[in-house]
This record gives structure tokens, sequence and C-alpha cells, in this order.
């Protein structure tokens, strides 16, 4: 009768699929995200040449929620307003939607219009919208026009509007 019994329970516990693995429901492409190294990405504007061209050490897809993790990059942006910008930074990370990257560590921003003057933007963290061409930090900040150097705590670029607003302790050195 024992033997029967353990039977019987041994019989419902397999149809049952109790004490067997569990079945994996996910497929390996949910799974996976891409990983580049030494690598460029190109975005051409709508007149057929690169408006956006990131190059980074390493780009790395995050599965979860689909943004991208870069290292060492370097980002060539190009409108016909703002002139020609190069950004580069120690790390980013460029979330699904691709309108943005939040930059980390030692981040230079540096353009201006083609035949004005250079400027020279620094942080250690910086947020770039591309689709709005807008750099935004709350962080310390340096600007530099030239000879003239300007120091701040927060700091917003609107690039196509040409206007730069440092929020607060602004102070700086203009030499003649």
């Amino acid at each position: 009768t024992a033997a029967l019994l353990a039977g019987a329970v041994t019989l419902y516990r397999l149809l049952l699929g109790g004490g067997a693995d569990p079945i994996e429901v996910t497929t390996p492409e949910q799974r996976r995200g891409y990983y580049l190294s030494d690598a460029m990405l190109t975005e051409i504007g709508a007149d057929g040449r690169p408006r956006i061209v990131v190059q980074a050490e390493n780009i790395e897809q995050q599965v979860g929620d689909r943004s991208v993790i870069l290292s060492r990059l370097e980002l060539d942006y190009r409108t016909e307003a703002a002139g020609t910008w190069k950004v580069t930074a120690d790390r980013g990370r460029m979330p699904a939607d691709q309108t943005s990257l939040q930059l980390a560590g030692n981040v230079t921003v540096q353009g201006g219009e083609p035949g004005g003057p250079v400027a020279i933007i620094r942080s250690e963290q910086l947020a770039y919208d591309t689709s709005a061409s807008i750099i935004q930090t709350p962080d310390p900040v340096t600007v530099v026009f030239g000879q003239h150097e300007l120091n701040g705590r927060g700091l917003r670029v609107d690039l196509n509007a040409r206007t730069l607003r440092l929020e607060s302790n602004v102070n700086g050195r203009f030499l003649p």
C-alpha cells in the first residue's frame, strides 16, 4: 500500500510539473544586447551630410531599458545655426529614444560658428539634448572664449538660439 501511495504521489507531481526544472520562457533575442569596440555611429541630416558622428572605445546596449552605455566617447555635432561642435567625455549614456546623452567624466564641449570665436565648456557632467540642441548641467562649469574665462554652477546652452546662461556662483576673468 505504501509503494502504491508513493507511486501515485510521484505520478501526480510529474503531471503537475512539480520537481522539474523550470522551463525558460525568454528567447535569446530578449537577453542579448549589442557590444561594439572602437565604434563609429553616424546620423545623417536632412541635407545628406553627417549631422552627428559618435566615436567610442566601447558601446554596449543595456537589455533591460534599451539604453546605450558609451566609454571614452567623442561626438561631432553639426547644425546650420550653431556650426560644428565636438563633445568628449570619459563615459556616456544614451536612452532608448536616442534624443539625448548623459555625459560624465572630463566632459568638454568645443565649437562655434564658422569664422567666429571658439567656445570651450568644461564640466564633470552634462546632459546633451541632441534633438533640441541644448546642453545643461547643475554642476560646476568653466566656459572659455578666447582669453576670457567664466566659472559658475549650473549651465544651460541653447545652440540654435546661440544663448548661454550660467545659473549661480558666477565669476570670470576678462583679459584685454
